[in-house]
């Protein structure tokens, strides 16, 4: 029943800015080229803030003194839109300063302050503003309604990210952030079956990713494929069934230090329906 710890953060508040400057301007032939200028913030969460938690021997504190992070970025595209078909392309820059991460302190075994003994195999996080993560990529979205019953759809997103770690975390530059793949594919299709049934697939697929700022735990690249059947029973009704990960892939969430991997759900099959009112 004894008192260990007894943290009391005092109060604390600010003011942050978000803003978004665009421009689009339409040329012949159904081509446009667009540009925007933004910026935006994200404080940070209750749980980043005051909540620590463990999966297995990993343990991760909260850090009452975080900042919000500080998006700025810029991007311009060209699109083109004609008859049943459209394509847009993208380019941006994007800078993240004091972007939250949970940082690496030391492995076990070991004992650290506030949460005490690591076992070994185990690992000692703080969630932590670190200097800054520099992004700049390329996206590319183009549909096309085939008939008047099928249509597609495919997306690519292209992203270089890499973290400056400057005095807050120096071992961190030249990696990757955490949890985020250098390429993302999306791809779907809808089909009328019937004047009042249609299904649509979706596929998604992302490349390696890293589960820690160290870039040591790999996590596989993923494919999942989604489907949905919808069956209209009334004008403000429908009807659908869904399945989630139809292949019952294997799509790595987590790994911890002793090699444990956390996986997304498996197959996963949906039904409900909607009232429009």
């Amino acid at each position: 029943g004894a008192t260990t710890l007894d943290l009391r953060p005092a109060d604390r508040g600010g003011v942050a800015a978000s803003a978004r400057l665009g421009v689009k301007r339409t040329l012949a032939g159904g081509l446009y080229w667009r540009a925007a200028a933004y910026s935006g913030f994200r404080p940070p969460t209750l749980n980043e803030l005051y909540r620590p938690f463990r999966v297995g021997n990993d343990v991760t504190e909260a850090n009452a003194a975080l900042k919000p992070e500080v998006l700025t970025g810029a991007e311009a595209g060209l699109g083109v839109a004609r008859g049943r078909f459209s394509l847009d392309a993208t380019l941006f820059a994007n800078r993240v300063r004091d972007p939250v991460t949970n940082v690496t302190l030391g492995l076990g075994p070991a004992t650290f302050p506030v949460a005490g003994f690591i076992p070994a195999g185990g690992t000692y996080y703080q969630r932590r503003n670190i200097g800054r993560i520099d992004a700049v990529g390329a996206e590319l979205d183009a549909k096309a309604q085939w008939t008047a019953a099928i249509a597609s759809r495919l997306s690519l997103d292209y992203t270089d990210a890499r973290v400056d770690g400057q005095s807050a975390a120096p071992r961190l530059t030249g990696k990757r952030p955490a949890e985020s793949p250098r390429w993302t594919v999306t791809a779907g299709a809808d089909a009328r079956l019937a004047p009042r049934l249609r299904l649509a697939l979706d596929l998604r697929y992302e490349s390696v990713r890293y589960d820690d700022d160290l870039n040591t735990r790999r996590l596989a690249p993923a494919v999942v494929l989604n489907a949905r059947l919808e069956q209209e029973i009334a004008k403000t009704a429908t009807a659908y069934i869904g399945v989630d990960n139809l292949t019952s892939s294997h799509v790595e969430t987590a790994r911890s230090a002793d090699g444990t991997v956390s996986l997304d759900a498996p197959l996963t099959v949906r039904a409900g329906l909607r009232l429009r009112l």
